[in-house]
């Protein structure tokens, strides 16, 4: 019988991972609980979309540590707009996105690299329409040689110099991936010298592993499952005041899987931004809860200064895992930076409130 350092090295992670259930074709992608501060992973077709800026993204998860070596996630992205040089004309979107998900004694994880293009058209002064597809490839691997078995045990410990006489039952394959999404932008309202009132709204649907690609485990080939994404968020103005509301909602759904998660954030303004000159960069600071349904409740805080912004969310673990996670579900940090890439478009000056921070 096989006993290891971490029962979940390599059942566990199977079972309740981002990897297939291959015998009932059941799998689920990995996430992050600050889903807008990963939005290549959201749609491809948001690439882009803020127009005159550049976009890079860093996050860091790490789920359920009192369960031992569990999961650690790492992303990272980068976007931005090509040929928007002129006023509401239909322009490109690039990006370039990675994450490495790994878990347990053995590493069993997953390492991919996206590319993401998109097509983006300005219906009129407020609204935007872009197309986005996404090329991929990935890898998922174990490293065996970090687990202990049954018959290595000596009496006093476990040796591993003692052959385990175990096969390997977990392969290192690779697959090419797949996606493509619709996204939709309205942004509306007035920015004075004493206060903005903007108001905006982002929309997208989006579908990934489009090729359905291969994976092996156990001997076991099967084909990945296609996932849905459904996403929504808005920013509002509080007229008057400095104060923005900042509500967002996310849907997953892959084969019998589904996953929703929904909230809001509170953004108050400690600095104003000059609206005539770049010398005065606007800084906030938000707080806000997100709920994912029959799982986590999501604290979350974020800190801007000028161009920068860092958000701290932490999952506190409501399922059935509460009594083995001892309710703590885990950390995730996001780090945001954002380059003037040059003239903006119309569009995009309406654009511009702080709602591409959140």
């Amino acid at each position: 019988m096989m006993k290891t350092k971490n029962l979940i090295s390599i059942f566990g992670v199977i079972l309740i991972s981002h990897v297939s259930y291959l015998t009932s074709s059941f799998a689920q992608d990995i996430h992050f609980s600050q889903f807008n501060q990963t939005p290549q992973l959201l749609n491809p077709g948001a690439v882009g979309t803020t127009n005159g800026f550049i976009n890079g993204i860093v996050n860091y998860k790490n789920q359920w540590s009192a369960m031992g070596n569990a999961f650690n996630t790492v992303a990272a992205s980068v976007d931005m707009p090509m040929f928007d040089g002129k006023e509401n004309k239909a322009h490109l979107g690039v990006g370039l996105n990675f994450f490495n998900d790994k878990a347990g004694e053995a590493k069993f994880g997953l390492t991919q690299v996206n590319l993401c293009l998109s097509g983006i058209v300005a219906i009129n002064d407020n609204s935007v329409f872009s197309l986005g597809l996404s090329l991929g490839g990935a890898q998922h691997k174990a490293n065996l040689n970090a687990l202990t078995w049954g018959n290595q045990y000596d009496g006093t410990g476990f040796n591993t110099s003692i052959n385990s006489n175990e096969t390997t039952p977990v392969n290192s394959f690779m697959y090419a991936d797949i996606g493509a999404g619709l996204h939709y932008e309205y942004s509306n309202g007035k920015s004075t010298v004493d206060r903005s009132e903007q108001k905006h709204l982002a929309v997208g649907v989006a579908y990934f592993h489009l090729n359905r690609p291969e994976q092996k485990y156990f001997s076991v080939t099967d084909k990945l499952l296609g996932k849905l994404v459904v996403n929504v968020k808005g920013y509002f103005d509080k007229a008057g005041t400095n104060i923005s509301i900042v509500p967002s909602a996310v849907y997953f759904l892959q084969g019998s899987s589904s996953e929703f998660t929904i909230g809001s954030a509170i953004r108050y303004r400690i600095k104003k931004a000059s609206k005539v000159t770049d010398f005065i960069n606007e800084s906030a600071i938000a707080v806000g809860i997100h709920y994912r349904f029959k799982d986590a409740l999501i604290p979350q805080f974020y800190y801007e200064m000028s161009n920068f912004s860092i958000g701290f969310s932490y999952d506190i673990t409501l399922s059935q895992y509460k009594q083995a996670s001892k309710y703590k579900g885990g950390p995730e940090l996001s780090l945001k930076y954002i380059i003037k890439k040059g003239k903006s478009t119309k569009f995009s000056k309406l654009n511009q409130s702080n709602s591409r921070y959140l």
